[in-house]
């Protein structure tokens, strides 16, 4: 119902129908091209954080069992894939970090009785994760999406909030997408703030909000 709109307004009004016409136009002859740039990106790798039980990332390839011709067009706004919170926000971090990718920390150092044991330096996973002038768009649009977009409802006088609303359907292994007609929800909001000079990145999921309001800027973003 937008009409035609421009691939920034399609990240702010977060157009799937947009971003599905944008990736097929770019990659449908070559849709490999456009996994190996987000294999590139090491969203398909474990971050190796110090806490075990770290979830495995899943992007599918073309040629693999589950690949179909509609895949392209639904990894390219989130569905057929599955990666975790942090490994989400690790990305965005990095997209705030002037597009050095960095690895979760938990601990800073150990110390016994005062006595330094073992220090912990930051560990650089990806020097760059993209373009300078990529880095300069991305970081546009998702101002773009608290300014004018989906998340709106986020911009205040007090901080500059950049970010990104998701509001997906939740599959289940048993019942699919649908369980008695009825269709759970989760709701998120990745960004980082102030805006024009990021100090923190932040991530807030929640999953199954109530079934009249599950909007990822209504439910995740006021947490955000």
């Amino acid at each position: 119902g937008y009409g035609k709109i421009t691939v920034e307004e399609v990240f702010e009004k977060s157009s799937n129908v947009g971003m599905a016409k944008i990736i097929t136009g770019a990659y449908k002859e070559r849709p490999g091209d456009f996994i190996d740039r987000l294999y590139a990106m090491r969203l398909n790798e474990k971050l190796g954080i110090e806490i075990k039980g770290e979830g495995s990332p899943q992007i599918r390839y073309p040629g693999d069992k589950l690949w179909s011709g509609i895949s392209l067009a639904m990894i390219s706004h989130g569905y057929e894939m599955s990666i975790t919170p942090l490994q989400t926000l690790t990305f965005y971090n990095a997209i705030a970090n002037n597009g050095k990718m960095v690895q979760p920390r938990f601990v800073n150092e150990i110390r016994y009785h005062g006595k330094l044991v073992k220090r912990f330096d930051t560990e650089v996973l990806q020097s760059s994760v993209c373009s300078k002038a990529t880095l300069h768009k991305v970081r546009r649009i998702l101002e773009g999406v608290v300014e004018t977009g989906t998340a709106k409802n986020l911009k205040n006088p007090q901080i500059k909030i950049a970010g990104k609303t998701g509001t997906n359907q939740i599959y289940n292994k048993k019942y699919g997408y649908k369980s008695h007609s009825e269709v759970s929800y989760q709701a998120s909001f990745a960004g980082y703030f102030p805006a024009d000079e990021p100090k923190y990145s932040c991530i807030v999921v929640v999953n199954s909000p109530s079934k009249n309001v599950y909007y990822g800027n209504m439910v995740a973003g006021p947490v955000f």
